[in-house]
């Protein structure tokens, strides 16, 4: 049998929208070089990693369609009815529903994209509590790394960029993806 997946997760928020999205690409370990070499290769020069924001429309065609011919799969948690003042709420909320679809797949690891320090320790006692709870399956292990350091983070900022186009209208980014990206909305408010 084969190793679970690993999930790779990254948020994007569109506060004028009042949206929170956290997306995780699930990549099998059997693919995962594949697609580091993938990634690699997209970097301009002096770039150090992909950063779905800090690039243009022609970039950003030429990252989905890059991407998209990796076939991703994967969830996206929109979360609706963001409060400016409430961000992290709305982060603990969509997180809380993402580790919980993840325990329905065949996951093993969960990798979300290193913060700041302080905002890392709360995301760590949110995981705490929720296994305290039984909330999230227990097989999962949930760390946290720098994007710098792991290309695979690239994947979820690139589709939760391309997400959060799709609920103001701007769907050809996401579909470009292909289906494997499945998309839950529910409100944080």
């Amino acid at each position: 049998m084969n190793p679970p997946h690993s999930a790779y997760v990254d948020e994007s928020m569109r506060v004028s929208s009042g949206l929170y999205l956290m997306a995780a690409v699930l990549v099998p370990p059997t693919y995962a070089e594949t697609c580091r070499t993938v990634l690699r290769g997209l970097l301009l020069r002096r770039q150090r990693r992909l950063h779905w924001r800090d690039e243009n429309d022609k970039r950003r065609v030429q990252l989905i369609d890059a991407v998209g011919a990796l076939r991703p799969c994967g969830i996206v948690i929109v979360g609706t009815g963001l409060d400016r003042a409430r961000q992290e709420r709305a982060r603990r909320k969509c997180m809380e529903r993402l580790l919980w679809e993840l325990g329905q797949r065949y996951v093993g690891d969960v990798i979300f994209e290193r913060r700041h320090s302080e905002l890392d320790i709360r995301d760590k006692e949110m995981v705490e509590a929720l296994r305290g709870r039984h909330a999230m399956a227990p097989q999962l292990r949930v760390s946290w790394e720098a994007p710098d350091e792991e290309p695979l983070l690239w994947l979820p900022d690139i589709v939760a960029g391309a997400a959060s186009l799709a609920e103001v209208g701007e769907e050809s980014y996401l579909k470009a993806l292909g289906c494997g990206l499945g998309v839950e909305r529910f409100p944080v408010d």
